[in-house]
């Protein structure tokens, strides 16, 4: 028998992530405001019983990122994993359980608010590599864990992250957003665009007197959603989509609107940069301007998310389909999602294999009563448990 084949396999506790994760859900991370420092000193506390590394990040009052490492041989480039502490609103509609409780009902399901999006992936993450601490097995490479601040309203935690060079030296990108155990190698990205057209009011009985706003504003839209945006269908996330999100215009029915703005959610694939995008819609509104009398406009970004993609080739998601494959007893799914992640602010720029993975229906993010199965938290821990020991080979 080998050296390699004498190496018991790691395993973590059962009822290790369940109750790490109830740990994170009772504490209240909704953003705004965040407050997600407690949260961070929690899974810090928990990570420095078993050796592991690490520091706060302050982000802002009551608010922090999370730092750790596990060393390892050198042997292999750093990997990285990622999620984020702070969780979206509860909702207008009652929850069955209580969204900060973390109930197990009789069926083996978690419910809270988090226990999708994303204290349960987590969760799943820091077990995994407690789990490699207490083990005596070789580890190639060093892994990090990075929780973040603020993902669901601006991505202010892996903003500083990155810009404080946490990122450096990392070759891969491992995010427990929830996929439902599937392997996530692509996601959309998101611009957010602000346009505000400008017209001359006059009374409504005398339109002609006037120009209007809210007609010019239909024209730029109309324009808009037919620009070809020069982006070719991905294989994995399908085409870009353009959505209006918001529309506003005109104070009275008898007077003609001189203002009118529109909020507009693009979401691009892998194969143009946003700054492209922007000159792209800039050269329209100018023909707009040269072609549509009294036409004015002008526009804000006010989001700027990019899209990310790793070729299912990779290193990083071979070595993740034969360690998932090992853990469900059948080949996962390789999959895109049109959402966007951490990943939009950390990928670009530093050429990181990236992948999502992380237990929970994502349908259920954002959504009242959510809820994961525990069994899909313990599948998840012990996949974070040996993908670090996993051959990093083409």
């Amino acid at each position: 028998m080998s050296d390699a084949q004498s190496v018991p396999t790691p395993r973590p506790g059962r009822r290790e992530v369940l109750e790490l994760t109830r740990e994170l859900l009772r504490i209240d991370t909704v953003n705004p405001p965040g407050n997600e420092r407690e949260a961070a000193e929690v899974a810090l506390a928990y990570a420095k019983r078993f050796g592991l590394t690490g520091s706060l990040q302050p982000i802002g009052e009551g608010r922090a990122n999370l730092h750790l490492v596990l060393r390892g041989k050198g042997e292999q480039a750093p990997m990285m994993y990622c999620g984020h502490l702070d969780t979206v609103p509860l909702g207008t509609a009652e929850w069955t359980r209580p969204p900060h409780a973390a109930e197990v009902d009789e069926d083996g399901v978690l419910w809270g608010r988090g226990s999708v999006d994303m204290k349960g992936g987590l969760a799943a993450m820091l077990v995994g590599m407690t789990t490699l601490a207490r083990a005596d097995v070789p580890r190639p490479a060093d892994v990090h864990f990075l929780a973040t601040a603020g993902e669901e309203v601006d991505c202010a935690g892996a903003r500083a992250a990155r810009d404080s060079g946490a990122l450096e030296g990392i070759a891969s990108l491992v995010i427990a957003e929830p996929t439902d155990l599937d392997l996530v190698v692509a996601h959309k990205g998101a611009l957010f665009l602000e346009f505000v057209t400008y017209g001359r009011a006059a009374h409504g009985a005398m339109p002609d007197q006037g120009v209007n706003a809210i007609t010019h504003m239909m024209s730029l839209l109309e324009r808009l959603g037919a620009l070809d945006l020069g982006l070719a269908a991905h294989p994995v996330l399908g085409g870009p989509t353009l959505s209006v999100g918001t529309i506003q215009g005109g104070s009275v029915v008898n007077i003609v609107p001189d203002r009118c703005s529109a909020q507009v959610d693009l979401r691009r694939v892998p194969g143009i940069e946003h700054a492209a995008l922007v000159v792209r819609i800039e050269e329209l509104l100018e023909d707009l301007r040269s072609t549509l009398p009294d036409f004015e406009a002008q526009m804000t970004v006010t989001g700027d998310y990019a899209a990310v993609g790793t070729d299912p080739g990779e290193p990083l998601v071979r070595a993740a389909g034969r360690v998932l494959e090992g853990v469900l007893g059948w080949p996962p799914e390789v999959s895109g999602v049109s959402y966007f992640s951490d990943g939009s602010i950390l990928h670009p720029g530093a050429n990181l294999q990236t992948l999502l993975f992380g237990p929970g229906d994502p349908h259920l993010a954002h959504q009242t009563d959510e809820r994961v199965p525990v069994a899909a938290l313990e599948r998840a821990a012990e996949f974070f448990t040996l993908l670090p020991l996993a051959p990093a080979t083409s």
